[in-house]
């Protein structure tokens, strides 16, 4: 057993149980059998995000954090005065060397190294009900979404399943059918992401931590998209070395480096485009999940909340409201898209090697059909 999870269950049996809640897959265990690799990475991601919120808290609670608090607030209040910034930006203050870059370079090692580690779904589903920086109802949320994240896959690896349209829509409305325990399949308010209290603190105060957790995103939105674009089974094979061997690039560091990850959060129009289009409302809750998760960063990241477990419950309840703070797709695609597929990651199955921001059109190869004024 991973000495992590060792960590967190020897917790997990002193604090006391809480059940995880799972979303029953519809084609169980396809993604395990067609492409073990994956399943894997995918696994090993959650378990990743569990451990990145714990040492967020970890630093946090350390004596030796006070300097890093200060270069924090300091930096948040510097990006909260700059013109049209929020998490989706083009803007340049992303550095991969935070405030807390000491407790970074500490963790980041290990976390690479989990990352490569291989955890069955039961391992999984202990880990995020052990975790004890978030409280039961994030947890649940965070797993039900993953379930259906996983069943979304199964769904497109079946072959068997022909008819993928009905059955991502009777997955969907499964995930949906716990009210509480389901974000909404609906494009959420920015605000929610990044105009709270708190806002910015998980990406400019670890932004290797942020980077690691929003590679893994990548991955499973770049795999569902490939799933999308295989005309048979040969070109899903290859599409899906394609998508493990970009993640991969992300992951582990070239020269000492790791400026490969994420700078901005993979959103599903910019990485998935096909899948959104095809299945706008499984998209939204997907994202929804993704950015809920950055919020809870936030919340954990900031020195200055009071009360952070009623803080990230009110963060889950804002998004698991179906009715109140909703987006306007168009307003929602602006918002998503405004920062770039490069700093998301790229495109699914790559061709994109620098940030198509601000570029000319020379640059981009890009043909007018309008005569020059």
């Amino acid at each position: 057993m991973h000495k992590y999870i060792h960590g967190l269950l020897l917790g997990f049996s002193i604090a006391g149980a809480v059940a995880p809640v799972s979303l029953q897959a519809q084609t169980p265990g396809y993604m395990e059998g067609r492409f073990p690799q994956l399943a894997q990475y995918l696994n090993a991601s959650e378990v990743l995000q569990a451990a990145v919120f714990d040492e967020i808290v970890v630093s946090n609670e350390s004596p030796e954090s006070q300097f890093g608090k200060t270069l924090l607030m300091e930096e948040i209040e510097e990006l909260s005065q700059a013109e049209f910034s929020h998490y989706h930006t083009a803007t340049n203050h992303m550095a991969m060397l935070g405030p807390f870059r000491v407790f970074e370079t500490r963790a980041t090692p290990g976390l690479q190294s989990m990352i490569r580690d291989e955890f069955d779904d039961e391992e999984v589903a202990s880990v995020l009900s052990a975790n004890g920086s978030i409280p039961p109802i994030a947890i649940d949320v965070l797993e039900r979404g993953r379930q259906f994240g996983i069943t979304l896959l199964d769904i497109y690896l079946d072959n068997n399943v022909l008819d993928k349209h009905s059955a991502v829509e009777a997955a969907l409305q499964e995930y949906l059918s716990d009210d509480s325990l389901s974000v909404a399949a609906l494009p959420k308010s920015p605000d929610l992401l990044s105009k709270h209290p708190y806002a910015y603190a998980f990406r400019v105060g670890f932004p290797q931590l942020s980077g690691m957790t929003w590679a893994s995103q990548w991955l499973q939105i770049a795999a569902l998209e490939a799933t999308i674009l295989a005309g048979n089974d040969a070109e899903l094979e290859s599409a899906i070395a394609t998508v493990l061997a970009l993640y991969e690039e992300k992951v582990s560091p070239t020269h000492g480096s790791l400026m490969g990850l994420p700078t901005d959060i993979p959103t599903m129009p910019a990485i998935a485009p096909n899948v959104y289009s095809f299945h706008p409302g499984a998209a939204y809750v997907l994202d929804n999940i993704s950015l809920l998760k950055v919020v809870i960063g936030d919340l954990l990241a900031h020195p200055d909340v009071p009360d952070r477990a009623a803080a990230i419950e009110a963060a889950v309840a804002n998004y698991t409201d179906k009715t109140n703070n909703l987006e306007q797709e168009m307003k929602y695609l602006e918002f998503v898209l405004r920062g770039g597929i490069f700093n998301q990651g790229g495109p699914a199955l790559g061709g994109l090697a620098q940030s198509e921001r601000n570029r000319g059109r020379s640059a981009t190869q890009h043909v007018s059909n309008y005569p020059m004024r």
